[in-house]
């Protein structure tokens, strides 16, 4: 976020409001908008959002109606590690089954799954 200030040459003090969101929000990992909010103490307000209603509603809707001139939004996706909940071995597997081409390759992959692979993370 500084980041973005810096390059744009947007003073600090500027900024009314700040929106992150988090398409898929992994329960273990912490929430991007405090975590902005924690670490940069800004003067206006932090909410979490998801990534289409922050930009279409919070962040265009304030500044049409005049409450907002400057508004941050950013976000984060964890599409990449979508939280599945089995063990790290399991989802390996299961992601990498989900790229097999041959059958040979799925039944040799299958062949691999032990039964502490079922056991789901708490």
């Amino acid at each position: 976020l500084r980041g973005l200030l810096t390059r744009t040459s947007v003073p600090r003090d500027v900024v009314d409001y700040i929106v992150y969101g988090t398409v898929i929000q992994e329960v273990k990992t912490s929430n991007v908008a405090r975590e902005v909010g924690s670490v940069q103490p800004f003067p206006g307000s932090l909410i979490s959002a998801t990534a289409l209603k922050m930009t279409n509603t919070c962040c265009v809707g304030m500044i049409a109606a005049g409450q907002c001139d400057v508004v941050v939004a950013g976000g984060v996706e964890l599409m990449s590690d979508v939280p599945i909940r089995h063990s790290r071995k399991m989802r390996k597997t299961m992601l990498t089954l989900n790229r097999a081409k041959t059958l040979g390759q799925k039944l040799s992959l299958i062949s691999k799954i032990r039964p502490d692979y079922f056991a789901p993370e708490v």
